[in-house]
């Protein structure tokens, strides 16, 4: 199967050569460079869009999140086995925030499917919320007393990040703070401020 894989991407390398040598030979020159700099952005364009969309997909829908404001990942490889750990932070519409000030917990107990959530697997599927300040548990370093740190859950295992410090203050207020919300999915977890009109996923692994 991997030699299939491996002389298919060179036939479509040598056709790509191909296309652009005739190209380069039949029209002028500079529709021949608009056009190979459409070629070489194309993907890169296609790969930007998808690497938002799997960021964005671990927020439920019905959170209506569209953008992020802040990312900081790092991961040693692919696969079993290896290490990453994360943090992304997603701004949240008025308008969202509203309702969850407005019904509290029965908006996070009555969430509604996520759309395409078969393709998405585990992203964006949450079983449990809770209201913060986040309660210590496995998945923290443990210590005694006073507030939740933040890099005790994504530094958990050792693998660890450098994060903005203003990231950092914001979010160890929020989960260590009344009036939010949290929930943990199957990787990371994610919590809900209406008040800071945020949305903060972490993970570590």
């Amino acid at each position: 199967m991997n030699y299939i894989i491996l002389i298919t991407l060179l036939l479509t390398l040598i056709a790509i050569i191909t296309g652009v040598i005739f190209a380069f030979k039949k029209i002028r020159r500079v529709y021949f460079f608009l056009i190979l700099i459409m070629v070489i952005a194309s993907p890169i364009v296609v790969f930007k869009i998808y690497e938002r969309d799997f960021k964005i997909s671990v927020v439920p829908d019905a959170l209506q999140v569209s953008s992020i404001s802040y990312v900081e990942e790092k991961s040693s490889g692919f696969g079993p086995g290896c290490n990453g750990a994360g943090i992304r932070v997603y701004p949240l519409s008025e308008k969202i925030a509203n309702q969850i000030t407005k019904r509290g917990m029965e908006y996070f107990n009555h969430l509604p499917e996520n759309k395409n959530q078969q393709k998405r697997r585990w992203r964006g599927r949450y079983d449990s919320w809770n209201e913060t300040p986040v309660k210590e548990d496995r998945f923290w370093k443990q210590k005694e007393g006073g507030d939740l740190l933040l890099y005790d859950y994504i530094c958990r295992y050792g693998f660890c990040i450098n994060i903005d410090e203003k990231v950092v203050g914001q979010a160890t207020d929020i989960i260590n703070s009344e009036g939010n919300y949290y929930a943990y999915g199957r990787i990371g977890l994610i919590v809900v401020s209406p008040s800071k009109k945020l949305v903060i996923y972490m993970y570590n692994g």
